[in-house]
């Protein structure tokens, strides 16, 4: 995670003073690391909708001293409470899959950036997913039911049209690959392995008896040695195209 939040930073290339703000920003550590990135004179909003997350956010920032730079507020990505052109550069780790309706989010993005912002934009395409175990049958089953937690779970594809019709330039697009052949605490997949199991228990006819036999089973992949995981995220680098309207 930590290595994708610096491929974020290296595309948006903040610069001294600017002005930038991260939509879904959890718990703040892609904000405070463009905080130091914007320098003294600069600015880095954070937003989210989870009250729990802002309190996170705050505390991170007094840890990385940058309370200075940093502000957060709990707001809707839908409807950003900024004026038109506030900000240099927008940062979306991860927001726009769960989000209805994608194309409002990303106007109201092209909406608070200056003229030529630029807008990064980090979501995960679900089917890329391969995970080892020793029912194929029903670790597809499980994957098609952990998509529903998604209001797109398949989004790349569609971004380059979206940005497009919402006044942006796409620039360029990274393939950001996560690749796990162990599941040591220092990988991303093992620790989703619950989470999963408690979503998919009776949703897409999966009981809660196959939920635990399926993260049992890819637990086991592990012990023997055979454990793989790999999951594709794709990071979109777009510039406001279009000039605000008054």
């Amino acid at each position: 995670m930590a290595e994708q939040r610096a491929r974020v930073r290296a595309i948006v290339a903040p610069r001294s003073g600017e002005r930038g703000l991260d939509i879904g920003c959890g718990f703040g550590l892609l904000s405070c690391e463009l905080a130091r990135d914007v320098g003294p004179t600069g600015r880095v909003m954070g937003v989210d909708s989870v009250p729990a997350m802002i309190v996170a956010c705050e505390e991170r920032a007094r840890h990385d001293a940058v309370t200075g730079r940093t502000e957060f507020r709990q707001a809707d990505a839908e409807a950003l409470p900024f004026a038109p052109g506030t900000f240099d550069f927008v940062a979306a780790m991860q927001v726009y899959e769960y989000m209805p309706d994608v194309e409002r989010g990303l106007a109201e993005a092209a909406r608070v950036l200056k003229a030529r912002g630029r807008l990064a934009v980090l979501d995960t395409d679900w089917e890329s997913c391969v995970w080892h175990s020793g029912d194929r049958e029903r670790t597809a089953r499980v994957l098609q039911a952990w998509e529903q937690r998604f209001a797109h779970p398949h989004l790349p594809a569609r971004l380059p049209e979206l940005l497009r019709r919402t006044g942006f330039a796409l620039r360029s697009v990274t393939l950001i690959p996560v690749v796990n052949v162990e599941a040591s605490e220092q990988t991303y997949s093992p620790s989703m392995i619950d989470v999963i199991a408690r979503f998919v228990a009776n949703r897409g006819g999966i009981t809660e008896d196959e939920a635990a036999r399926w993260a049992e089973d890819v637990r086991a992949q592990a012990v023997r040695g055979e454990y793989f995981f790999s999951l594709s995220r794709y990071l979109f680098l777009a510039e406001r195209a279009r000039p605000n309207r008054p």
